[in-house]
């Protein structure tokens, strides 16, 4: 599920370049213009830069020789690594050259000059959403929103990253008013980076959970590192706070006197942007959200109660970030017009009957807890029996054990008629559940799970598939539908590229 990163056009000067990234010229002209940057020398541009990044399994810099080649007409390396720099003997004068301490701070530099240059000239506004569940969600629906006021930019699929979001800021171009970052967190300080490359007018946090607590402390250590995100706005910002979320409003409290505003949102009775009402009918949900004592009924196509404050955190933020609030007209064409992405939600009316939930990109405590209950909200609704195919959730640190116990408690208090687990710790699940009176199924692996799935499931079934990105529960969705559609040679490929845990 891995997302391309774009193509941009961005415009530097090799002067520009040296200034943003504190660089030196090797060789070549400041004056020289350059179009579209890259870290991918297969995909240089002609008359473009690549920037070569320190990778784990392989480095940018030996690939200089292929993006000149492919028509590079820069190049960023950093000081002292082993490259075959162009040389003018084999046409490379043409090749510009700047060295920099550190290329991925390069690339980071380079998009906070691009987004500058954007602000000063277009008024481009930012909006940076982060958070432990609902944060692809979210950033969704607020570039719907956004989209009613003017041309947007946001984060496609999973581009949150020190290398994903500059490249996403890099391809925002003179038409666009609002840009939109999905901002994630896989290691300590991450979030802090990317707050100071995009500088948001508006930020976000969904909420705070122990998604990534490994290596970073736990969940208080994920909390403060979500919260930089907040200290990452300057005195004109805004901050959307989960007024429900208790780590988040003591983050929020923290902030200092004559900062950023604050706008929240929720359930709380307090809350600027407040859900207040939400029930299931049919495909969507009716959801009310009092916007500051102004009720707003909007028919929502995503179920549960995540989605529905997932919406009224993002009118919040998109109010914030147009200046004005979105009238209440387009607030409810916009969110009807939404539709869950692939592997976050979507939901699958199979040919033999059954139902699935596609929710295979990723799996945290919280995010299982809201679809869990959306799994059950959508059985009762229908009369269906519930079913469960779960993944183990990674990155849990020492907590791990206790989460997944936890998890199995909720799939018996949502009275799951039938678990199954894709093996790893989501055998704890499986376990504690079936302890509790639900009838269960091990497996080793996803491709496992997926066999036992198209064996006991029924066309009266709604079916949660769930799991971490590593799990590759998407291979039971693929089972169940290659099997609905009676296709034996669509269930076979579909059982042979299921992924190990």
């Amino acid at each position: 599920m891995a997302t391309p990163i774009p193509k941009n056009r961005a415009r530097f000067t090799t002067a520009e370049v040296l200034r943003a990234t504190g660089g030196s010229l090797v060789q070549g002209d400041e004056g020289r213009a350059h179009e579209g940057l890259t870290t991918h020398s297969g995909e240089a541009l002609r008359g473009g830069g690549f920037v070569a990044l320190r990778g784990e399994r392989f480095g940018g810099h030996a690939f200089v020789p292929q993006a000149v080649d492919a028509g590079a007409s820069l190049v960023v390396v950093e000081r002292g690594a082993a490259v075959a720099l162009p040389s003018g003997s084999s046409g490379g004068a043409r090749v510009d050259v700047v060295e920099v301490e550190d290329t991925l701070d390069a690339w980071g530099a380079l998009a906070r000059a691009h987004l500058a240059r954007a602000r000063a000239t277009t008024g481009l506004r930012v909006l940076c959403i982060t958070g432990s569940a609902g944060k692809t969600t979210t950033k969704e629906l607020a570039a719907h929103l956004l989209a009613t006021a003017g041309p947007v930019h946001a984060t496609p699929g999973n581009l949150n990253n020190r290398i994903g979001a500059p490249a996403v800021a890099l391809a925002i171009e003179a038409h666009h008013r609002f840009a939109v970052f999905e901002v994630g967190m896989s290691v300590p300080g991450e979030i802090a980076k990317l707050a100071a490359i995009l500088e948001p007018d508006v930020a976000l946090i969904t909420i705070v959970g122990s998604a990534h607590a490994e290596g970073v402390g736990g969940p208080a250590g994920v909390a403060r590192e979500k919260g930089a995100l907040f200290d990452g706005l300057g005195a004109r910002g805004v901050a959307i706070v989960n007024a429900d979320d208790a780590a988040i409003t003591a983050i929020a409290s923290r902030l200092a006197a004559g900062g950023p505003r604050q706008t929240t949102f929720g359930r709380a009775t307090a809350a600027d942007y407040r859900l207040t009402g939400r029930a299931p009918r049919g495909a969507v949900s009716r959801v009310v959200v009092d916007r500051r004592g102004e009720p707003i009924a909007i028919d929502l196509p995503l179920h549960g109660e995540g989605a529905a404050v997932d919406a009224a955190s993002a009118l919040a933020a998109a109010d914030a970030l147009a200046g004005v609030p979105i009238p209440a007209a387009a607030v409810k064409g916009a969110l009807a017009a939404a539709s869950p992405l692939d592997g976050r939600g979507r939901i699958h009316r199979l040919a033999d009957g059954a139902v699935v939930i596609d929710d295979t990109y990723n799996a945290n405590p919280e995010s299982m807890r809201v679809a869990l209950d959306t799994l059950r909200e959508i059985a009762d609704a229908e009369g269906r029996r519930a079913v469960a195919v779960l993944g183990e959730m990674k990155e849990l640190g020492e907590g791990a054990r206790a989460a997944h116990d936890a998890t199995g408690d909720h799939v018996a208090a949502r009275r799951v008629g039938l678990v199954i687990g894709c093996g790893g710790l989501a055998d704890a699940i499986v376990d504690r559940a079936s302890r509790l009176g639900v009838a269960a199924h091990r497996a080793a692996s996803a491709r496992e799970a997926a066999a036992i799935a198209a064996r006991e499931i029924g066309p009266g079934d709604v079916v949660l598939v769930k799991g971490s990105r590593g799990v590759a529960a998407e291979v039971v969705v693929d089972a169940l539908r290659a099997r609905a559609a009676g296709d034996g040679a669509s269930a076979a490929r579909a059982h042979a590229t299921g992924g190990e845990p």
